[in-house]
């Protein structure tokens, strides 16, 4: 390297030390009585959404935590820049978690934190190489979502458990057959959103001849107009899917797989505001939550 090079590194690195001379960055073990003291530091941040506390909590206790590069922020004066709801979340979980933290940081770059998107977790799965990762996100967030609902697909105020990259992956690791209940449920255009593929998935758990004929039926059909997934096919062909609905689609499909595999007919499926949701005949949904957790 020329000596002129040289001397504008040492120049460039010298500028970098005396203006980040106040910055410390450090991996810290905390816990309730560290992030209790921490938060006592939290006068400039915005209010505390309380679902993404839970979430992070949950992540704790199921040791999902991993110290990823995220971190706590804490200006030059000490005052808390950026972290209230991981503190917070680990004042609630109770336990010791690794962060990494940095202190020193000029205030006025406060303002441009939280500026990025967070990733979602069809986009992590599409990243690390998976197929149809946005539609397998959401039916395993549809599972568990149903799981933690106890064996129910809420309507659209659900704000539950959120089924983050570390959930997805354990619960992909559990039912990798949920891939193939997309790409099955796929092929039809009644009936094709994530409460098809997890309904999908939970049926070839009871039985997958009829789980399979479900998304046959759905896609080309079929010349017995009193099967029970006919009937189920033609409500959808009167009533499109709409989104303030997909309680009614779920339950009656549950309802028609019932029929399938208890040799019924009906003329017709309903279900109506109160009614209590159906459950899957065959399924054993104590042995389902235990496995997603």
């Amino acid at each position: 390297m020329a000596t002129a090079e040289m001397e504008l590194d040492v120049l460039a690195v010298d500028e970098l030390l005396h203006k980040y001379r106040r910055v410390r960055a450090s991996i810290e073990r905390i816990g309730p009585v560290e992030a209790r003291e921490y938060l006592q530091c939290n006068t400039k941040n915005r209010k505390l959404n309380d679902h993404h506390v839970r979430r992070m909590r949950d992540l704790i206790v199921a040791g999902d935590w991993w110290m990823n590069g995220e971190t706590i922020i804490f200006g030059a004066d000490g005052t808390l820049l950026d972290g209230q709801h991981r503190l917070t979340a680990i004042l609630q979980a109770g336990l010791f978690v690794d962060v990494l933290v940095i202190r020193g940081i000029d205030e006025a770059a406060f303002r441009t934190l939280d500026g990025g998107r967070t990733r979602t977790t069809g986009e992590v799965l599409g990243i690390d190489g998976e197929k149809n990762a946005n539609n397998i996100a959401a039916a395993v967030q549809a599972l568990v979502s149903f799981v933690d609902s106890g064996g129910s697909v809420q309507g659209t105020t659900y704000s539950g458990r959120k089924a983050t990259p570390m959930l997805t992956a354990r619960v992909l690791a559990e039912y990798p057959q949920i891939r193939d209940s997309v790409n099955a449920m796929k092929r039809n255009s009644l009936f094709r959103n994530q409460h098809s593929y997890m309904l999908h998935m939970l049926f070839s758990m009871v039985s997958q001849s009829a789980a399979e004929e479900f998304a046959s039926v759905l896609s080309d059909g079929h010349a017995d107009m009193g099967r029970p997934f006919v009937v189920f096919r033609e409500s959808l062909v009167r009533t499109p899917l709409r989104s303030d609905l997909r309680r009614a689609y779920a339950a009656k499909a549950i309802k028609a797989f019932n029929a399938e595999i208890e040799g019924e007919r009906p003329k017709m499926f309903k279900f109506i505001v109160g009614e209590e949701f159906p459950t899957i005949v065959g399924l054993d949904y104590e042995k389902l939550a235990e496995s997603i957790g």
